[in-house]
C-alpha cells in the first residue's frame, strides 16, 4: 500500500479521469482506507466546482459583440514598420525562433569551409632546409664499400658529407 504523500498528487487526476487504470485502482483503494485523503479529494472537487462556476459567470457576463470590429479598427490604426525597424524586428523574431538551427548551420558551414581549405590548398614547396633524409636531428650514416676499403658516409644537417675510410682489408 502506498502512503499518503504518494497518493495526494494523484487525487486531482483521479477526479479528472486522467489516471491509467492500475494507478486509479490503488488510488481508489487508498481513498477507501484513508479519511485524510478523502477529505483532500473532496476539497479539490469543491475548488474545481467553484472555479468552473466563476469562469462560467464571467464568460456569461462578457460582451463580445463587435469584438472583431474593435480588433480590426485597432490593427488599422497601428503604423506599419518601415525600413530598418522592420528588419530589426524580423531578425530578432527569426533568431528567437530558430536560434539552435541557425547556430548548427553556422557551425556546419564553418567546418565545411575549413575542410575545403585543407583539401584545396596546394602543398608547400619544400625549401632546402626541409629536405631531410630521415630525421635532421640525428646524423645519417651509410656504410659503403670502396673496393679494398670499408667506409662510411655521414650526412650532416647542412648536407655536408663526411667520409671515413678504414684500413685496407686483408
Amino acid at each position: 500500500m502506498k502512503r499518503c504523500p504518494d497518493a495526494v498528487p494523484l487525487l486531482g487526476p483521479l477526479l479528472d479521469g486522467a489516471l491509467p487504470p492500475d494507478d486509479s485502482e490503488w488510488a481508489l483503494e487508498h481513498l477507501r482506507e484513508c479519511a485524510g485523503c478523502r477529505e483532500r479529494q473532496a476539497l479539490i472537487a469543491a475548488q474545481g466546482a467553484a472555479l468552473r462556476e466563476k469562469m462560467l459567470a464571467r464568460g456569461a457576463a462578457a460582451d463580445f459583440g463587435g469584438f472583431a470590429d474593435r480588433v480590426l479598427l485597432r490593427a488599422g490604426k497601428e503604423e506599419k514598420l518601415r525600413g530598418l525597424e522592420h528588419l530589426r524586428v524580423y531578425g530578432s523574431e527569426m533568431w528567437g525562433a530558430h536560434k539552435r538551427a541557425l547556430l548548427a548551420a553556422g557551425g556546419l558551414a564553418a567546418a565545411a569551409c575549413l575542410g575545403l581549405a585543407v583539401f584545396f590548398l596546394p602543398p608547400r614547396a619544400a625549401g632546402p632546409e626541409e629536405l631531410l633524409y630521415a630525421d635532421a636531428s640525428i646524423p645519417q650514416i651509410e656504410e659503403v664499400e670502396f673496393g679494398s676499403h670499408d667506409g662510411a658516409v655521414l650526412h650532416l644537417r647542412d648536407q655536408t658529407p663526411v667520409i671515413w675510410l678504414s684500413e685496407d682489408r686483408q
